[in-house]
């Protein structure tokens, strides 16, 4: 994206206020924002297939939003840059969410700065998580099974290597351009490594990566 582009966002919350608050913070940003709104999912979905944007601010909250038909939709627009804002306890459907291409992770408790850096972060195509977030994927890891050390056989090195860049949080289409590979490649190598590692979520193959030592830990 130049300089001179304006970066289209959709802001999808149920509470008017709340996305009045969100369009000062970006006019504060004083970077150039074409701004769409969507108050539940009947109104989203359409705004997001024919708005494409490069970065979608949500609220979840599953009176307002539909995961499923969500993710479904975020599949078509695999460039959206998603910054999830949420009070919701409810681990499933949050690790649900993280499984498509969330960026930013967030709740309505966060300080205004944190609200900046992620919109900034999810620009430059860096990623954020509060403390919230970071929590929740502690808890689950602790909760997941113990995982073998090592690989299990079968598991090639450019499957390895698949992992490694999964972990790092890149999306299918850029590590096919890392790995100089096609898409549709990645995806493949993605859901045999899945199956063979019986695993269902990205969550749980990045708790893998970590826990088998193909990702190590920062100090």
């Amino acid at each position: 994206m130049n300089s001179t582009d304006s970066t289209r966002i959709i802001l999808a919350d149920a509470q008017p206020v709340y996305r009045e608050g969100i369009k000062s913070l970006l006019a504060d940003l004083q970077k150039n924002y074409r701004v769409e709104e969507a108050g539940n999912s009947k109104e989203l979905r359409p705004a997001l297939l024919s708005f494409h944007p490069d970065i979608l601010i949500l609220d979840y909250d599953p009176v307002y939003f539909d995961a499923d038909e969500l993710l479904n939709t975020l599949s078509v627009i695999p460039e959206c840059k998603v910054i999830l804002i949420s009070s919701q306890k409810k681990k499933t459907d949050l690790f649900k969410l993280l499984d498509s291409n969330v960026y930013c992770v967030l709740t309505k408790e966060c300080r205004k700065i944190d609200v900046r850096q992620a919109i900034i972060g999810a620009i430059q195509g860096e990623k954020f998580f509060c403390t919230f977030a970071l929590d929740l994927l502690l808890a689950d890891r602790k909760s997941t099974p113990t995982i073998p050390t090592f690989p299990p056989e079968g598991l090639s090195v450019r499957e390895t290597d698949i992992i490694r860049q999964i972990a790092s949080g890149k999306s299918n289409k850029e590590i096919a351009g890392v790995m100089h590979l096609s898409q549709h490649t990645i995806h493949s190598h993605r859901r045999n490594i899945m199956r063979k590692l019986q695993l269902h979520s990205a969550v749980e193959l990045c708790n893998y990566a970590l826990e088998s030592g193909i990702v190590k830990r920062s100090p």
